[in-house]
């Protein structure tokens, strides 16, 4: 057996074959409006912003004039970027809210851009699992499945709004409904009766951090912060966009990819023993270092210890063995796999 409660190989299941449901409270949300806000914000980020239409999305990193992280975000275009009046969202973790708010604010200098933090505004539920789709299709909101990560759409309810957005945000298929908070309580219990037939369940967070981490996907804060910088995160395909133009911090970014420069990168590392080990740990091999380990999980699809962690890209490749040290001086033997390491149950 492995080391972890029953209920959370239940939930982890449940997300893995049906459909579980997750009260997000993890996540903030700014709202830029005005009739600059989309090439005001194009020039800030490392993702295209000006060619997204209503309903779109896309994921970028705020970055500094070094090129490291400020913060990652998901951006929602909610109106036609041509009208004056029209607003967007930037999905952001709560605990970058006050960060990003400052950041955002200081790099408006002529430009008509009115920022309104909207984290008390909004509750938010998400389902995971390959029945998401049929459960939201059942309370009305259509068919989720041919939309792309991060589109989004509206629906009336409880006399005013939902607005769903297809995320996969855990590596399983997945979706987010924000709702007013005074329709939250009403939304959940709807959710739960559209759910009954496919044993609809709340999933403890902790089951979530296991679906992500096994799918490669690192979470703010935890795997992504200030001492990284983008490409380092292996979200280059969703997150940076390389022929967009200029933006505060492209010229170091431009110039890792133009020299081909990537000192270490984000990998998943298994690790021996039947425990997963504490933070910090440290990686080595042969008696050289080779980065650092930000999240430790118990992996059900590895049955053991899987880690994500920052290693030097010459010994990155999966397959290569090395050993991780705790603060302590205990040593683990630990090699590097591909991620995903299940396929998706979309």
């Amino acid at each position: 057996m492995p080391p972890a409660p029953d209920r959370l190989k239940a939930d982890y299941d449940r997300a893995r074959n049906a459909v579980a449901l997750l009260e997000r409270t993890d996540r903030g949300l700014i709202e830029a409006a005005g009739p600059d806000r989309a090439a005001w914000l194009n020039n800030l980020v490392t993702n295209v912003v000006k060619t997204l239409g209503p309903g779109d999305g896309n994921y970028a990193f705020a970055v500094n004039v070094k090129g490291r992280v400020i913060f990652d975000m998901n951006i929602l275009v909610l109106d036609d970027l041509a009208l004056p009046e029209g607003r967007l969202w930037l999905d952001i973790d709560a605990g970058w809210i006050t960060d990003a708010m400052k950041h955002l604010d200081r790099h408006i200098i002529t430009e008509n851009v009115t920022l309104t933090d909207r984290i008390r505004d909004f509750h938010r539920w998400a389902l995971l699992g390959p029945r998401a789709a049929a459960v939201v299709e059942r309370l009305g909101f259509g068919n989720l499945v041919p939309m792309a990560q991060l589109q989004h759409v509206e629906h009336p309810f409880d006399g005013g709004t939902v607005r769903a957005v297809r995320h996969d945000f855990a590596g399983v298929p997945g979706v987010e409904l924000l709702v007013s908070a005074a329709a939250s309580d009403a939304l959940r219990q709807r959710l739960i009766e559209c759910g009954s037939n496919d044993n609809i369940a709340p999933i403890d967070p902790a089951a979530v951090h296991i679906l992500r981490v096994e799918a490669g996907i690192p979470a703010s804060r935890i795997d992504i912060d200030a001492e990284v910088i983008p490409p380092e995160t292996s979200q280059i395909e969703r997150g940076i966009n390389y022929k967009k133009g200029c933006y505060l911090g492209q010229e170091v970014i431009e110039r890792m990819r133009s020299r081909g420069m990537l000192p270490r990168q984000l990998v998943g590392v298994r690790l021996s023993g039947r425990a997963v080990p504490a933070l910090p740990l440290s990686l080595s091999r042969d008696g050289n270092d080779l980065g650092r380990v930000t999240t430790v999980v118990w992996s059900f699809a590895l049955d053991a210890p899987l880690a994500l962690a920052y290693v030097k890209s010459a010994h990155a490749a999966p397959g290569t063995k090395l050993t991780a040290t705790s603060a302590e001086g205990t040593a683990l033997d630990g090699q590097i796999v591909a991620f995903p390491l299940r396929a998706s149950s979309s």
